[in-house]
């Protein structure tokens, strides 16, 4: 779901109710809320669906956003820096291409956290 706030001080000052939220957006087939404003192009994304409270950086909507605000003519064609994670203490900015049909999403990450699942096929049921 994208939600259009006036400016970053309405973004800065959201609060969802995590429980309403969930409701709401599971309604829909959705899972997650994409709060955004313009000039510059700040957006939170908090999706209580997947147990996640707030996301310091989603290409997943950042995409969507991008390809949405070009294909209503709201800003031009071409690449779109979206920030993010900045009330979490761990700004991102995404980079979104968008050509066409085609929508890219473009930067770096950290990884946080790996590890390796091992899937036993003689394992028994406990």
């Amino acid at each position: 779901m994208l939600v259009h706030l006036r400016d970053r001080t309405a973004i800065d000052r959201a609060k969802p109710d995590v429980g309403r939220l969930a409701v709401m957006v599971r309604s829909v087939g959705g899972q997650g809320c994409y709060l955004f404003s313009l000039n510059p192009l700040i957006a939170r994304f908090f999706n209580p669906v997947a147990g996640i409270p707030e996301d310091p950086a989603t290409g997943s909507a950042a995409g969507p956003l991008a390809a949405f605000l070009i294909a209503n003519k709201v800003i031009d064609m071409g690449t779109v820096i979206v920030e993010q994670g900045h009330g979490l203490d761990r700004p991102s900015r995404i980079e979104v291409n968008v050509h066409g049909d085609k929508v890219e999403i473009v930067g770096r990450c950290v990884v946080t956290a790996n590890g390796f699942l091992t899937v036993m096929a003689d394992c028994p049921e406990h």
